[in-house]
């Protein structure tokens, strides 16, 4: 989902934004298929069973696709996004909520790994800011490389003069200038 730019800072430019891996998705796909072609194949060997049976079929097969729908409306609106001044997470669909975390809070930035995931190209982002707090992202795209665009932005966030650093807002709180 694209950020808005009426909720950027007056010359913040957005550098990435990324949806969680489609790892994601592949539990309840699995669940999904194994359940419809247990469907399918007990209505193909019990040929004459009940209506009542073909309903609790239906209704079986059907539970694990709704679940498959209502994960992947949640992928869809669900993005990680880093700018030249934060990390910004937003998530859901009805209400729309997000995590800021700006640069030059951060103290360190983790990515981890298992060698399945590593194949896949997915892992997981921690963040360390300013006050201790960690902020961790999952099924996160190619996570190290993710990890060097966040510290070198941080980096060169933190080597700017004081005075231009003064023009970027300190408390992820803060309202941004609404450009229209």
């Amino acid at each position: 989902m694209a950020l808005s730019r009426r909720v950027l800072y007056e010359g913040e430019e957005v550098l990435l934004d990324i949806r969680p891996h489609w790892v994601y998705l592949i539990g309840p796909l699995m669940v999904t298929l194994i359940v419809v072609a247990a469907a399918v194949t007990l209505d193909i060997a019990f040929v004459h069973t009940s209506i009542a049976a073909h309903w609790v079929e239906g209704i079986a097969a059907a539970i694990p696709c709704a679940w498959l729908v209502a994960r992947f409306v949640r992928w869809r609106m669900t993005s990680l996004i880093v700018t030249n001044v934060r990390v910004i997470e937003r998530f859901g669909v009805v209400n729309r909520r997000g995590t800021q975390i700006l640069l030059s809070d951060i103290n360190r930035v983790d990515a981890r790994q298992s060698p399945i995931r590593k194949v896949v190209g997915t892992g997981r982002l921690a963040i360390e800011v300013g006050d201790g707090g960690v902020y961790e992202f999952g099924d996160v795209r190619k996570p190290v490389a993710l990890q060097r665009v966040i510290i070198r932005r941080a980096a060169r966030l933190h080597r700017l003069p004081v005075e231009r650093q003064q023009d970027w807002p300190t408390d992820p709180g803060h309202t941004p200038k609404v450009n229209w």
